[in-house]
């Protein structure tokens, strides 16, 4: 059996923003540039996304000399996108990648859409939990630093996800690889539906899992879909049966090598690292836009002779 395996994927770009966007869509490169092994995992037997739906998603780039790697997020606030630690940090020395190598694109499921909007960054915030040599708390924060308009999505808490059991459908989000092995950058979010598995379940089945911290799902019985390569840091999202609201439950962290769907794709487990990502939520909480002032000019007649 194989192990896990940890890259994001990469594509070979020109100088400048446009330039960049446009070689996506070319022959992808050697995961990572700089030779590190990546967690990886996208949408294996999904559906491009219709548009309009799955709002809150965000593509993020991270450009490396002449590579650029690619992850999904989700947006938090209007400066604030929730995606992997492994999408934002060197997995051999530790330390966060420049926040200026990053552009992340909201408001569309394809990237280069009239209406997606473009975002630099302008910091990197780890979980401080995320163990590299684990993969345990695979968790960051970008801050924006061009506010997007596109909504927030929900989050599960501790007190909101005691619904998520084994059993429970959920769909997974994200661009990226839709077989293995494929060569260009698709440009349409891909979506496809799975299920929450048992822990013990998971314990026997995905290689090194964590129950606080971690979930697993797969799709029986046709086992159709799955994680791959280039959507990490994208949602695991569930309903929640109360009221019928998408809660995001799990961030994308990993699948296996070759991406065969008859084994599981893994994701952190978003009511643990929600105390953490709730407290950076209120500080870099923005405050309101001042309310407009309108003026009113009166005009006075005066008639002649009166």
């Amino acid at each position: 059996m194989r192990e896990m395996v940890f890259r994001r994927a990469s594509a070979l770009i020109g100088v400048g923003t446009m330039v960049l966007f446009a070689a996506l869509l070319g022959t992808a490169g050697a995961a990572g540039g700089s030779g590190q092994p990546r967690a990886h995992a996208t949408v294996i037997g999904g559906s491009p996304a219709e548009p309009g739906t799955f709002p809150s998603l965000a593509f993020i780039v991270d450009v490396k000399g002449a590579l650029a790697d690619k992850c999904t997020g989700t947006v938090l606030a209007p400066n604030l996108i929730l995606t992997a630690a492994h999408c934002a940090e060197n997995l051999q020395t530790g330390a966060p990648y420049p926040a200026a190598n990053f552009d992340v694109v909201t408001g569309a499921v394809e990237w280069n859409a009239p209406e997606s909007q473009l975002s630099g960054v302008s910091r990197v915030i780890i979980y401080p939990q995320f163990s590299r040599r684990l993969d345990d708390g695979d968790a960051a924060l970008l801050v924006l630093s061009t506010p997007t308009t596109a909504p927030a999505i929900t989050l599960a808490t501790p007190a909101n996800a005691r619904w998520v059991h084994a059993g429970t459908a959920a769909t997974i989000a994200g661009w990226g690889k839709t077989h293995y092995p494929q060569s260009t950058q698709i440009k349409r979010l891909q979506d496809a539906p799975t299920g929450v598995q048992s822990s013990a379940w998971c314990l026997r089945h995905a290689g090194q899992f964590d129950p606080a911290s971690e979930i697993c799902t797969i799709d029986p019985p046709s086992y159709r879909t799955g994680g791959c390569e280039g959507d990490s840091g994208g949602p695991l999202i569930a309903v929640d049966p109360s009221d019928g609201t998408p809660i995001e439950i799990g961030v994308t962290i990993r699948a296996r090598d070759t991406c065969p769907t008859r084994y599981p794709t893994v994701f952190t487990r978003v009511s643990d690292i929600y105390p953490w990502v709730h407290r950076w939520m209120l500080a870099l909480k923005q405050p309101p836009a001042p309310p407009t002032t309108t003026t009113t000019t009166t005009t006075t007649t005066t008639t002649p002779g009166a």
